[in-house]
């Protein structure tokens, strides 16, 4: 199962790779750092090398300064996967931290945004608007309205080992009779859930309760065409998919 799996895996991905370079939703649409990121890491996971020169081509026509924040903070960990965060001219990184610490004075509530910056200031070596994201983070834990997985997994990427421990038994309670995880206690299981739940559980040194059925609703959201849907009946995405595979893998479940 495991190298079949990995295979078709990696077969839907490359379905999705472009001549000019990056990845697509599908074989049909263009190319997006989003879906180029995912795409990467799960060839990673695969143990497959992407064409380097194909990525390079695709990241070096992006134009940086006009990005948002999500798809730059994704754009900079491709650069980092491919070992090019020091091809980026020093004007452009100079730009990019002035523009992410006016953002930071600007808005202090937004926690996925503020995970954002944080992991772009890491890559980049930042360590003292890091340690005060942290800082920021923790002093205002309760303005975040910390309710969803998705929200303690940015909390947990900002925080790491400082997670509160009073939100494991959160995340724990999270996971449905159907071995997946909901946005929290009580929601249906969606694959991004159950990632946020065993990314955070993973890192703290943790596992999910019942490890037989989280790989059962793993297996249930894997389709013919080597993907993997958010839940039993969805189609693939290379996201829901890469998020599948990260599980099995992190949790040894692909035997």
């Amino acid at each position: 199962m495991e190298v079949e799996t990995l295979n078709k895996s990696i077969e839907f991905v490359l379905m999705r790779e472009k001549k000019e370079g990056g990845f697509g939703a599908t074989p049909l649409l263009p190319a997006t750092i989003e879906d180029t990121y995912y795409a990467v890491k799960i060839l990673y996971l695969c143990n497959y090398s992407p064409n380097i020169e194909l990525l390079k081509y695709f990241l070096f026509r992006q134009h940086i300064l006009k990005l948002s924040i999500k798809p730059l903070t994704k754009y900079f960990k491709l650069l980092n996967y491919l070992n090019l965060l020091n091809t980026l001219p020093s004007y452009v990184v100079t730009k990019c931290k002035n523009n992410l610490k006016a953002f930071i004075l600007e808005d202090l509530t937004n926690i996925e945004l503020l995970c954002c910056i944080s992991e772009i200031f890491e890559l980049l070596g930042v360590k003292d608007i890091i340690l005060e994201i942290k800082k920021q983070a923790l002093s205002q834990i309760f303005s975040f309205n910390l309710k969803t997985l998705k929200s303690f997994y940015f909390l947990y990427k900002i925080v790491k080992k400082d997670f509160p421990v009073k939100f494991l038994n959160d995340v724990l309670d999270s996971q449905n009779p159907d071995g997946g995880f909901g946005f929290f206690k009580g929601t249906t299981s969606y694959m991004e859930n159950t990632y946020y739940a065993c990314y955070i559980l993973y890192y703290l040194n943790f596992k999910p309760r019942n490890l037989i059925k989280l790989k059962e609703f793993i297996l249930s959201c894997y389709n013919a065409d080597g993907g993997f849907g958010r839940n039993s009946q969805g189609i693939s995405f290379l996201e829901s998919t890469y998020h599948a595979l990260w599980i099995l893998k992190n949790f040894n479940l692909l035997k």
